[in-house]
């Protein structure tokens, strides 16, 4: 015999059930993930709270249990810890008759972005096997022009030999790049703030003529974790190639969106910091959400956060950023943001970005720290 919670435990959508005075009374599956936290932990919470940030949604919530009304949105932009894009459905809960409270359904929009990333995997395996069949000729070639170099008789002979060769090995480095780029994290254990650090030391040249002031505040508990250092790095190396750019545009210059905003401090800040996260996530092994063989642990998080004092992101483009080959920078690729988020969401991780304009921007990575049942 099938369940009927069992039925609602298999919906994609969110569902919330909260009584007559505002409390949850019960959450999904889906409602579980939608917040990162299992229901044993948001049971008996205030819709308002568990909304703080969502002031749209405690407003409509507040009329159902009051009036009874049911509102359907479509497209609601929310602050949930991320921007999201949600549906919305609210209708009042009746029981015997009487009104005991409101149901909330929340179906949430697959941003542009995740929709871009099956596209993205399948150009990062085009660019890997394309690279893949030309570098193996380009060693035939290179190996060839030096055989003849030995035997090169005039000044304008060894002049091109060795033309053929130094732009081989400039192509095999292109090549190069691309297939470490389009290849799978290898994990192996590491300490999280030794890449971290790594990569400021990369930076520090930059750092230092741009004048910015960096400040650490590492949590010295968090354990080794499992990742691909190398991988890891190229990702750190990047964001703080991004915060270092938004902190040196000329002043009275234009942001990224190309909104007039001032130059902000005149020591420009970058703050690095490191903690375990307060949030969890619940994952579900073996048959599922809702099924018999299911098995439920709770994912927490290791969170590297680094803060700048730029020039911010307009609202309109943090939804784009993370797209393959979207830039606003001169003579970018726009692969930079898109390959990182890839680079962590093959770790097991995520990437949330919040910013305003004129204010900075503050990018959080999130990476596996542990599972505990």
């Amino acid at each position: 015999m099938i369940s009927f919670e069992a039925v609602i435990n298999n919906l994609d959508e969110a569902v919330f059930l909260f009584d007559k005075k505002g409390k949850l009374v019960f959450a999904n599956k889906a409602g579980e993930e939608f917040f990162g936290r299992s229901l044993k932990e948001i049971k008996n919470r205030q819709f308002k709270y568990l909304f703080s940030d969502a002031k749209d949604i405690v407003i409509l919530l507040e009329k159902t249990i009051r009036e009874g009304r049911l509102f359907n949105c479509r497209d609601m932009e929310v602050d949930l810890g991320r921007t999201a894009n949600i549906n919305v459905n609210i209708s009042p809960f009746y029981l015997d008759g009487t009104l005991e409270g409101a149901l909330l359904c929340i179906r949430e929009n697959l941003s542009l972005t995740n929709r871009e990333d099956y596209h993205f995997d399948m150009l990062l395996y085009l660019i890997g096997s394309v690279a893949h069949e030309i570098k193996n000729p380009l060693s035939g070639i290179k190996g060839a022009a030096q055989i003849l170099q030995g035997s090169a008789r005039n000044s304008e002979a060894v002049e091109c030999v060795n033309l053929i060769i130094k732009e081989a090995d400039r192509l095999n480095a292109v090549l190069q790049s691309y297939l470490t780029m389009t290849r799978m994290p290898v994990f192996n254990r590491l300490n999280i703030h030794e890449v971290i650090e790594h990569a400021l030391r990369v930076m520090g040249t930059t750092v230092k003529e741009s004048k910015i002031v960096i400040g650490k505040s590492y949590d010295p508990s968090l354990p080794i974790i499992r990742g691909d250092e190398g991988k890891l790095l190229q990702v750190f190396i990047n964001l703080l190639k991004n915060a270092v750019e938004a902190m040196t545009v000329p002043k009275e210059s234009k942001g990224r969106g190309g909104n007039q905003v001032s130059s902000g401090p005149a020591r420009p800040v970058l703050s690095i910091s490191t903690r375990p996260s307060n949030e969890y996530m619940v994952v579900y092994e073996g048959g599922g959400a809702g099924r018999k063989d299911s098995k439920s642990k709770k994912q927490r998080w290791v969170v590297i956060t680094m803060q700048d004092t730029g020039m911010g992101i307009p609202g309109d483009e943090i939804g784009k950023i993370f797209l393959p080959f979207y830039t606003k920078k001169d003579g970018g690729s726009g692969l930079g943001l898109a390959l990182s988020r890839k680079i962590i969401k093959d770790h097991g991780g995520t990437i949330k970005v919040k910013s305003k304009v004129g204010h900075g921007t503050t990018v959080s990575v999130y990476l596996p720290l542990q599972v505990t049942g």
